[in-house]
């Protein structure tokens, strides 16, 4: 509905199109939010029965959602004709998740480092 709504008000009132759009888009990433949240509760549960440390599975999780959402808004922007502003924001996704990312690379090294200790 909301694709059909802005196609419709491009033509028209362009600016009311993109508050159309992103609206549209919120109300998506809220169904998407709540519909996500059983998946959330099965990592919670892997994590508990692996021993995997709560913190890093929800740096996953993170990770993933940075990602999508990234992907979604670069996508809309690009709808809008603002590719190069597009083309930044992937970049800058990139570089959020490479920072939040962070702990897991810190952890794999030193899970690396005690398997070369052991050897």
């Amino acid at each position: 509905m909301t694709a059909f709504a802005a196609l419709f008000l491009k033509s028209t009132k362009p600016e009311l199109a993109f508050a159309v759009t992103i609206a549209g888009a919120v109300i998506i990433l809220l169904f998407v939010i709540d519909m996500m949240s059983g998946a959330f509760r099965i990592f919670a549960e892997i994590s508990e029965k692996t021993g995997i440390d709560d913190s890093l599975v929800k740096i996953i999780i993170k990770i993933v959602a940075i990602g999508y959402l990234i992907e979604f808004s670069a996508g809309v922007i690009e709808d809008f004709g603002s590719k190069s502003i597009a083309d930044k924001l992937v970049l800058a996704g990139k570089v959020v998740i490479f920072a939040v990312s962070v702990p897991i690379i810190r952890s794999l090294i030193g899970l690396i480092g005690s398997f070369l200790e052991l050897v």
